[in-house]
C-alpha cells in the first residue's frame, strides 16, 4: 500500500517540478491520461549521444508510439462496438492497458517472457484456436522472432472473420535488416517491406501516421544526436529537420 500511495504522489510532484524547471519548453496535451505540458525528453544512448526530445508523458507516462496508436484506436473502434468484442494485446504496455480493459468486453494480455500476462505464448506458434479474437494488438515485436512470416501468419490465424490487428513497428528502414543471429534479444531491424508482407495475409491494410493527427498531441520521434536533429530515415517516414513519424498498420481480415 505504502507503495502505491508513493507512486501516486510521484505522479502529482514530478509533472509540477518539471514544469516549473522547463520554463520555455513546448507545452503538448496527452490524449490517454489528460496531462497538459511540457513532456520529459528521453536518452536512447550516451555514445553516440542520441536522445528523443519531448518524448514522454509525466502524466502516464506514454511515449509518442503509445499516444498515436490510443489515436488509431479510438478512431477505428468509433462505430465497432468494442464492449462486445474480444481482444489480444501481445506484448501489452501498461500505459495503454486500462483503457483498453475498459473498452473490450473480453480483454487477455499474452507474452512469452514478460510476468503478469494471462497467456505465455510465442507469437510464431500460438495456442489459440483459429478465429479467436475480433482484434489483435502487436506493437514492436515483430523484431524479436526468428520467423516473421509465421507471426505474422498466426496473428491473422487467431482472427475472426471481420477481425482488426493492430500492428505497431518502428520502420526505419527500406527493407528488414535481418541478422545471422540474434542480437540484444532481437531478430532484426523492421523495414518498409513488412507493408508488403502484411498485405499478402489480410484483405485489407491501411497505416495512420503521425501527421494524421493535432500537433498538439507530439507524434513525432525527434530525434537529436550529439545536439544536432538527426532525420536519416526513409521518406515515408522522415520528418525533415526533426526525425521521423510512426506507423501504425491497420489490418482487416
Amino acid at each position: 500500500m505504502r507503495k502505491r500511495w508513493t507512486e501516486q504522489i510521484k505522479g502529482v510532484v514530478r509533472p509540477l517540478l518539471y514544469q516549473l524547471f522547463s520554463s520555455g519548453k513546448d507545452s503538448y496535451s496527452c490524449p490517454l491520461c489528460g496531462y497538459q505540458g511540457p513532456f520529459k525528453d528521453k536518452r536512447i544512448s550516451r555514445d553516440p549521444d542520441l536522445v528523443r526530445l519531448d518524448s514522454k508523458c509525466l502524466g502516464c507516462g506514454s511515449a509518442e508510439r503509445h499516444r498515436i496508436q490510443h489515436l488509431v484506436l479510438s478512431e477505428v473502434l468509433k462505430d465497432w462496438n468494442p464492449g462486445e468484442k474480444s481482444m489480444l494485446h501481445i506484448a501489452p504496455e501498461f500505459c495503454l492497458q486500462p483503457l483498453l480493459k475498459q473498452q473490450f468486453g473480453t480483454y487477455d494480455t499474452a507474452d512469452l517472457f514478460a510476468p503478469n500476462v494471462d497467456f505465455k505464448e510465442d507469437i510464431q506458434k500460438m495456442s489459440f484456436a483459429d478465429a479467436t479474437y475480433d482484434c489483435v494488438m502487436v506493437s514492436r515485436v515483430l523484431t524479436i522472432p526468428p520467423d516473421l512470416n509465421a507471426s505474422i501468419s498466426e496473428v491473422r490465424r487467431i482472427l475472426k472473420p471481420g477481425g482488426i490487428g493492430i500492428i505497431a513497428e518502428t520502420y526505419t528502414h527500406d527493407k528488414n535488416l535481418e541478422y545471422r543471429e540474434m542480437r540484444n534479444g532481437r531478430s532484426r531491424q523492421i523495414g518498409l517491406d513488412t507493408l508488403d508482407l502484411l498485405r499478402l495475409q489480410f484483405s485489407q491494410v491501411e497505416h495512420f501516421d503521425s501527421f494524421r493527427y493535432d500537433r498538439k498531441f507530439q507524434l513525432i520521434n525527434r530525434m537529436s544526436l550529439k545536439g544536432q536533429p538527426k532525420d536519416d530515415y526513409p521518406d515515408v517516414i522522415r520528418v525533415k529537420g526533426q526525425g521521423f513519424m510512426d506507423l501504425v498498420a491497420v489490418c482487416r481480415v
